[in-house]
């Protein structure tokens, strides 16, 4: 992290980069820009500031952290000599109010003193428009003077906490809108104003900007206009599994050295990240995603047992005071009341995004167990301590089956988990004797129900320390020990649930947002100690859509990967069909990576020169052929043999047209480059590139939606997924379907050959050239040609012939394979498993002195497809599935 302002070529005419970081939800990016911070203070790094959270709540805990794990210790005389501090802790955790002034003062005598000294400034800021101005204001004021004065390069660094929330500027909404004195979003510009503001700053002064976010789609989709937008480098961190490549400990900034999302974990599953490939695959088997049913009512209340069962166990295990004992107990010293108690234990209940409907959840809960009419449940909830009532327990006793139950599906959990990650020793349980035992005067009692979101009668956040009573000096164990929490979005910007073992999510959306979405799954973290306990209760429908925000979140993680090893151009921004990227950015598309199911190459050479594709069609015909006839009409003639798809790409690229040349360069060989880095990622390829257009160096022409070369890189795509789980990859014919979670077996004993036809028309026969040298005639078509373009593609179509009828040409091949042809056009695409056709037109009008090659293509469904995300005035195509 040492600055080298020396090498000016590295920084910006602002004297700033910026820059991306991709962490995982719940995998500790806070620790991983608290370890930066470290590192760039001991290089000598002059001023950190970290900007945490657009809440309250959040800034807290963040400083909080901070003041534990970067400035630890007390504070005394040496401490506060060692660096400046801003806010301090008695104004940052105060609960009195302070004025901003005051929050973010920096005493410019301690100012100049740190800087000539090479302490460091450490300042902790909201990240609000107000709080933002007035630590500006305090940097203007009270900092750069003391930048100019040192007569040497200053450096800060500038560490953005969920940088997706708040740091994002909307160019489509912004376009209409006076620069000065319109509304535009404020908190980017008030960040960039830190370093860049318009009075100017010290020519000494260089920053480095670091977005921290584990849902990057709207930083890397948003224009470059936003001073905050990557523009410098993207990073992915990696986390602990059993998997993946081993960090070089010696030196972990290698970017030579190979580099996956996960590296092996050697401590085992306790110390693992257990993310989306723990909970929608790797553990699939163990049962840790529950679809709901029907009923709401029931669905609460198995959750809640499940909750609850699995405390017991834990509670068991931990072998230390249970929460309802815990209330009772006074301890001597914070040191016991941590260590004397079992450790937190948390469920998420998620009803919806209305902050009425979480009031309404808790009291639904507080129902179910017993609370005899929900005005009392509702003044349970706002005194802060509703408890679950002992007629639950009662309740148990009267009724344990579906309570035991859970045990019998946790030890099953367990036995999947431990043969899926070799685990050793065997998790331990109870008798359920014990557990009903733990659950009656332990979990029941102790466990509390609280709402957590922005209304001022909800709880402010959890509390998982201590606390001090000031009168005894004794100290009570931390609030939430064992505790169900109501929320919504609140909960998934940065608040961490300790101990989360359950989650009930009952929210829907009718335009569903993978960035958000993937904020809530607060069940990831590192709970491998106790994974085979956790559960995640949603609809079926919901629980897929968690599945593709992981796989298209890995696929985006990968991306970053190769492009910090081989330089691969910057990662697509996914979707599928039916969810979006993000809502942070109005006007976004959805472009395909299929060429559709039938697609028709237009652009065709002048007939008044030799067409070189004719050569290509004869070379290809000297193979062994058949006449095609229907209904007693000779329709064309047919290859007895199909081509694999690598020899259907192979022959489409052969194709050239004078007027259709495009190149290496540009939007098209950037979308395929970074598609290929992501199947070379998985395993390398043997034959690169996909997509191979005849210019090798340059742009060439624009890129047409049915492209040869294009369709070729997809067949070329397709064949290399047979061999490769791809992530980021949905199934054409079946949208809802990842390519990553297919039987490979399976799809490579359907994959499609291709069959080759040549269709006859009614002109004249062929005469000249390479084709009139074949063994058979050939009738020209005589479709209409404009500036080198066809204006008709297909040719017959006949939906209402039947048997022994021809009913058009994209059922050309049918024929020859005596396969009946389709009953009706219910969908485009040829169904799963079935072969393809490449079928070619000589055309040639009565002008024209040489035949000319048109081309279309039948595609099968079963093959992978991707829905990248496009910025507002990118060219984008949507359409509905079939």
């Amino acid at each position: 992290m040492a600055a080298d302002t020396a090498k000016t070529e590295e920084w910006s005419s602002r004297r700033s980069r910026t820059g991306l970081v991709m962490g995982s939800v719940q995998s500790g990016k806070t620790a991983s820009m608290l370890g930066v911070s470290a590192l760039a203070i001991d290089n000598g790094l002059d001023i950190i500031v970290v900007l945490a959270g657009t809440r309250l709540s959040l800034w807290r805990q963040t400083y909080e952290r901070l003041v534990q794990q970067l400035d630890s210790g007390k504070e005394n005389a040496q401490k506060i000599k060692r660096r400046l501090l801003c806010p301090p802790l008695g104004i940052a955790l105060s609960e009195q109010t302070h004025p901003l002034t005051t929050t973010y003062r920096l005493p410019p005598a301690q100012v100049r003193q740190r800087l000539s000294q090479g302490k460091p400034l450490i300042i902790v800021a909201m990240k609000q428009t107000d709080h933002l101005h007035a630590l500006a204001a305090s940097l203007r004021t009270n900092v750069f003077t003391a930048i100019k004065e040192l007569g040497r390069s200053t450096h800060m660094l500038v560490l953005d906490d969920e940088a997706d929330d708040g740091s994002i500027l909307d160019a489509l909404v912004e376009s209409s809108q006076d620069p000065i004195y319109g509304r535009l979003k404020q908190i980017p510009r008030a960040i960039a104003n830190l370093w860049d503001p318009p009075q100017g700053s010290p020519d000494n002064l260089f920053t480095t900007y670091i977005a921290y976010t584990a849902t990057p789609q709207v930083n890397l989709l948003q224009e470059d206009h936003n001073p905050l937008a990557p523009r410098d480098f993207l990073i992915s961190l990696r986390t602990p599994l059993d998997v993946g490549h081993p960090v070089d400990t010696t030196d972990p900034g290698n970017l030579n050295a190979p580099r996956s999302s996960t590296y092996p974990e050697a401590v085992g599953i306790r110390s693992y990240y257990t993310g989306g490939e723990v909970f929608y695959r790797r553990a699939e088997a163990a049962g840790l995603c529950v679809p709901t049913t029907i009923s709401a009512q029931q669905d609460l209340a198995d959750a809640v047992r499940a909750f609850l069962v699995a405390g017991a166990i834990r509670l068991h295990r931990s072998g230390k005071l249970g929460p309802a004992s815990a209330i009772t107990t006074q301890f001597d010293t914070e040191h016991e009341a941590f260590a004397c108690v079992a450790p937190p234990h948390s469920m998420l209940y998620h009803p919806s995004a209305a902050i009425m409907d979480h009031f309404r959840g808790a009291e639904n809960i507080l129902l179910w167990a017993g609370i005899q009419d929900r005005a009392t449940a509702r003044n349970l909830l706002d005194a802060g301590d509703a408890r679950l009532p002992e007629s639950l327990a009662n309740d148990l006793q009267a009724a344990p089956t579906p309570w035991a139950q859970w045990l019998d599906k946790y030890r099953a959990s367990a036995e999947a988990i431990e043969g899926e990650f070799n685990v050793l020793p065997p998790m331990t349980f109870p008798d359920w004797k014990t557990i009903e035992t733990l659950l009656i005067d332990e979990m029941i009692p102790g466990t509390r129900v609280a709402v957590v979101n922005s209304d001022p009668n909800a709880d402010d956040r959890p509390a998982y320390a201590p606390s001090q009573d000031p009168g005894t000096g004794k100290w009570s164990a931390a609030r939430d020990i064992s505790t169900i929490f109501v929320s919504g979005n609140v909960m998934a910007r940065g608040l961490t649930l300790e101990g989360m073992t359950t989650a009930l999510f009952q929210r829907s959306s009718a335009n569903p947002l993978a960035d958000t979405q993937m904020q809530m799954q607060r069940w990831f973290g590192y709970r491998g100690s106790y994974i085979e306990l956790c559960r995640v209760f949603a609809s079926s429908a919901q629980l897929a859509l968690f599945r593709a925000y992981h796989d298209v979140d890995e696929a985006v993680r990968t991306a970053i990967t190769e492009r910090m090893m081989r330089g691969s151009p910057e990662p697509a921004v996914l979707q599928g069909l039916n969810f979006e990227a993000t809502g942070k950015i109005t006007g976004v598309g959805n472009l395909p990576l299929s060429p559709g199911a039938r697609p028709f190459v237009t652009v065709i050479n002048d007939g008044q020169q030799a067409d070189p594709n004719a050569t290509v069609l004869a070379e290809l015909f000297t193979r062994p052929s058949s006449d095609l006839t229907v209904a007693n009409v000779q329709r064309g003639r047919i290859l007895d043999v199909p081509l694999k798809l690598t020899e259907a790409a192979e022959l489409l690229d052969r194709l050239t047209f004078a007027k259709y040349r495009p190149g290496s360069e540009g939007f098209q060989a950037d979308f395929w480059s970074r598609i290929e880095a992501r199947a070379h990622a998985a395993t390398p390829l043997p034959d690169p590139p996909f997509y191979r257009p005849p210019v090798r160096n340059g742009e060439g022409d624009l890129t047409r939606r049915a492209c040869p070369y294009a369709i070729a890189a997809y067949l070329r795509l397709w064949s290399a997924a047979l061999a490769r789980s791809i992530t980021g990859l949905f199934v054409t014919g079946r949208p809802g379907d990842l390519w990553s979670y297919a039987d490979l077996g399976r799809k490579t004993a359907e994959q499609p050959r291709f069959w080759v036809g040549i269709r006859y028309g009614d002109g004249a026969t062929v005469s000249t050239g390479p084709l009139a040298r074949l063994p058979f005639n050939i009738r020209a078509t005589t479709k209409r040609v404009v500036g080198g373009e066809l204006k008709t593609t297909w040719g017959a179509s006949d939906p209402n012939a039947g048997p022994g009828q021809y009913r058009g040409d994209v059922y050309f091949d049918y024929y020859h394979r005596y396969g009946a042809a389709p009953s009706s056009d219910i969908t485009t695409w040829r169904p799963s498993g079935s072969d393809g056709q490449i079928l070619f037109y000589v055309n040639q009008l009565p002008d024209d002195l040489h035949p000319t090659i048109a081309v279309g293509v039948c595609i099968p469904a079963g093959g992978p497809e991707q829905f990248s995300a496009t910025r507002a005035g990118v060219a984008s195509i949507t359409r509905s599935p079939p």
